[in-house]
């Protein structure tokens, strides 16, 4: 329950670091590396510390070139309590963002792929040879898997994610 400032490495860089000061809520191993889930915080016009977003960022351990305490503590009402298990079923490669809703048509031979990999996913309606798949994720990662899946997956909404499909596949 205490405020972190750290300096971290961003990843699109070799040498260039952020500041950030952040209220640590866990740790995480996944794909190969140890991962810090946060909230990003910053000082209001009142000089009281707030989240910068309303979901936790994540930062890989082996990036944060250093750290320090702050002396500031936060508090975490039990409602609000950060859960793992819950964040995991909605992360894909551990990337962060905004929780949202997708729906997605699959015209592959087995759902279950789709199922096994997103764990809140449900199919809300089955073809012959097509369904269609709602779940819900948080950011960016899930796009890095839909892009693997080739021509069985269309994203149908939100018209966000769709439209960023369409402008990477282009590219």
């Amino acid at each position: 329950h205490n405020l972190i400032e750290m300096q971290y490495l961003k990843a699109d860089s070799s040498s260039a670091t952020v500041k950030r000061i952040v209220e640590p809520v866990a740790l995480l191993f996944s794909e190969y590396y140890f991962y810090l889930n946060a909230f990003i915080v910053e000082k209001d016009e009142d000089g009281k510390y707030v989240h910068k977003y309303d979901y936790p960022a994540i930062f890989r351990i082996d990036r944060i070139k250093s750290y320090k305490d702050t002396g500031e503590k936060f508090k975490i009402e039990y409602a609000s309590r950060f859960e793992e298990g819950e964040f995991r079923k909605r992360i894909q490669f551990m990337y962060a963002g905004r929780l949202m809703k997708i729906k997605l048509r699959y015209t592959g031979k087995s759902p279950e792929a789709v199922l096994d990999r997103l764990p809140t996913a449900k199919i809300i309606k089955q073809g012959e040879k097509e369904c269609l798949i709602e779940a819900e994720v948080y950011g960016n990662g899930i796009m890095m898997w839909l892009l693997s899946q080739g021509e069985m997956i269309e994203v149908l909404e939100p018209e966000s994610l769709r439209s960023k499909m369409k402008e990477t596949i282009l590219k």
